[in-house]
């Protein structure tokens, strides 16, 4: 099969001077791949080479055809849908199952996340190798739905950067781009999760290896320096018993520490040899980071108010809400917000945030400290950098909030990195540091599709951190693996 796109020995560094990775050589053809790895590694920037939209600073890319690049985040201008599409839109059917709903006439400005996603995903669908980076952000099912039936169809090929785990499973074959470089595995997503189980357990063995022999060499070490200081004892002992002259004593001394000091040297060049094993040896997994930041909230008593509608709804060019929402919350809610792109999800939670709408009906909010992470992140200040975001809401010291920093896998200089240069899955990380280190602990927190741009690994985290937080949650969510680990127990279907 003729490749598409290939790379021969291609280096990437940043700005900055950061090597992102080196001497890289791959081929794409016109199967379906998948570009996995961790959050800030360079999938997006690795994705942009492919497309021709950077260059390389050492080697050489050819592309024996057209790539189009799907980017991950594009703001909508104030422009109608028709005009958006009109220089970039070529009819197909799967681009017009996705607008199918979407007035053309309608602001591109004024479009719901997922219908914004919709339109963009179907003036990218074209005749040409696609390089798709987290397409199915936003996206509710019908919409997932019909992407994945046309990727299941797709005869030109694609390349597609994505933490759905239902997609990923649709690849033919893997590129996984780690701290090691790049990989590429055959045989499809169940055969690459499978091959990295069997690399952990590999690596895991060599470990546990290299630890026991470094311990080994401890003991080792230890018992021959007291074996060493027995002997310099007797030696001690007999000189004072007056068995030797004084002369000889001082030189059988200096022998003797001498040799300790041999023992000492021999022993630990031993152990620090196993050190460096052992710590080679775990290296050599390629540990995904780990978000490790602990967010633990304040509890609401059982009966104080979070929010309560009768008869509530919202106008734009309609109601929103048919014949109006009914609802009370009170206490540790765990909620889950779900509907259909454009149904008014994320509308409610900025009307719960007492954001200023066009309403009728009378919608009741509880005084609670929350925190909101929206799908921008719109927390953030783009013109300053991530520890400068930090510290205009924390109280806590410079090196107390580099600390927390660190948990939140912002370590050393990185602390200083620009927001605006951050990778979506950076700022959210970036987003989710203000409010974990901010003055006041949440008692609410609210999360707007906050899986969209994390790897697998730190979705866990996140599951994690939700599942074990002590106040309450409300989620717009269209994952419900991730509503169930995260204990959500009740819903509000739009």
């Amino acid at each position: 099969m003729p490749s598409i796109v290939t790379f021969s020995g291609v280096s990437f560094e940043l700005p900055n001077g950061r090597a992102l990775f080196t001497n890289v050589s791959f081929s794409l053809h016109s199967r379906l791949t998948a570009l996995v790895g961790p959050n800030g590694v360079g999938k997006t920037c690795l994705a942009k080479l492919i497309a021709g939209d950077l260059s390389p600073a050492k080697g050489a890319i050819r592309r024996s055809g057209a790539v189009s690049f799907f980017h991950q985040r594009e703001t909508p201008r104030s422009i109608p849908v028709e005009a958006y599409l009109a220089s970039r839109y070529s009819r197909s059917i799967p681009g017009e199952k996705l607008l199918a709903g979407i007035g053309r006439a309608v602001l591109c400005s004024d479009l719901s996340g997922g219908q914004w996603m919709r339109v963009r995903l179907a003036s990218t669908i074209g005749g040409q190798f696609l390089v798709l980076d987290e397409p199915t952000n936003d996206l509710d099912r019908e919409a997932k739905s019909i992407l994945r039936d046309f990727l299941r169809e797709c005869r030109d090929g694609a390349l597609l950067i994505s933490h759905d785990r239902e997609f990923l499973a649709l690849c033919d074959d893997v590129l996984e781009l780690s701290s090691q470089g790049l990989e590429k595995y055959g045989g499809g997503w169940q055969a690459y999760e499978d091959e990295k189980e069997r690399e952990r357990d590999r690596s895991r063995t060599g470990l546990d290896r290299a630890k026991r022999e470094r311990d080994k060499a401890r003991t080792e070490r230890a018992a021959q320096v007291e074996r060493q200081e027995r002997r310099n004892r007797r030696g001690d002992e007999f000189a004072k018993k007056g068995g030797m002259p004084r002369i000889l004593t001082g030189a059988r001394k200096r022998k003797a520490q001498r040799t300790t000091g041999k023992v000492h040297a021999s022993t630990m060049g031993k152990a620090d040899a196993k050190v460096k094993e052992a710590y080679e040896a775990f290296h050599e997994i390629k540990v995904d980071p780990i978000m490790y930041a602990d967010l633990t909230g304040l509890e609401i008593p059982n009966r104080k108010l979070v929010a309560e509608a009768k008869g509530y709804n919202v106008l734009f060019d309609r109601w929103l809400y048919g014949n109006g929402l009914d609802f009370s919350w009170r206490g540790n809610i765990r909620l889950a917000i779900k509907g259909g792109n454009g149904s008014g999800k994320t509308t409610l939670v900025k009307a719960i945030l007492g954001d200023s709408l066009k309403t009728r009906g009378e919608l009741r909010l509880g005084e609670l400290t929350t925190f909101y992470l929206d799908q921008q992140c719109s927390i953030l200040n783009d013109s300053r950098s991530v520890i400068e975001n930090v510290r205009a809401v924390s109280t806590m010291s410079e090196s107390e909030i580099r600390n927390n920093l660190a948990k939140l896998l912002f370590a050393g200089d990185r602390v200083f990195q620009g927001v605006r240069s951050l990778s979506g899955g950076e700022r959210l990380r970036a987003a989710l540091s203000c409010g974990l280190l901010a003055e006041k602990k949440p008692e609410l927190v609210i999360f707007d599709e906050p899986t969209n741009n994390l790897d697998l690994v730190n979705i866990k985290f996140l599951e994690n951190l939700i599942s074990r937080f002590k106040g309450g949650v409300i989620v717009i969510s269209h994952d419900d693996a991730f509503l169930k680990e995260c204990g959500i127990d009740a819903e509000l279907r739009l």
